[in-house]
């Protein structure tokens, strides 16, 4: 089978390991799926998005001949939220969650999908241990 950059595939994920995932396509072709490329949000593990077993949609990126590797990927089937996000006027008030507070400062998941980080060294860090005692406070 042969396959076109950008082409959409269909196929089994057969294996997953800490950086990656296989997938089984069509024709018994094995192509590889970074983390990177599975979703725009941050992933640690590909167990977090798919399971052994699970059918998917993957896009053929390219093939590397002489490592006898085809990349993959997930995250191509949807939109870039960077490119929705990009759109917001500068100044413009955004709505989002507190996703984590850490000495650097806090960070912030926007309704894009994007997350950012308010750092600690901005205006005033009494926000931050308020912050902090909110989510404890939310968390029993």
């Amino acid at each position: 089978m042969e396959f076109k950059s950008g082409q959409v595939c269909r196929g089994v994920v057969s294996r997953i390991d800490d950086a990656s995932l296989t997938v089984t396509l069509e024709g018994g072709v094995c192509g590889r799926v970074s983390v990177a490329n599975l979703s725009w949000r941050k992933v640690d593990h590909p167990s977090q998005v798919v399971s052994v077993g699970e059918e998917v949609s993957v896009v053929f990126l390219s093939f590397d001949p002489d490592r006898n590797n085809i990349s993959l990927s997930m995250k191509d089937l949807t939109a870039d939220p960077f490119i929705e996000f990009a759109r917001t006027q500068l100044g413009a008030s955004c709505i989002g969650k507190v996703a984590n507070v850490t000495p650097i400062g806090i960070f912030v998941s926007l309704s894009f999908g994007i997350e950012g980080l308010l750092p600690s060294t901005g205006p005033s860090n009494a926000g931050i241990g308020h912050v902090e005692r909110q989510r404890s406070w939310c968390e029993g």
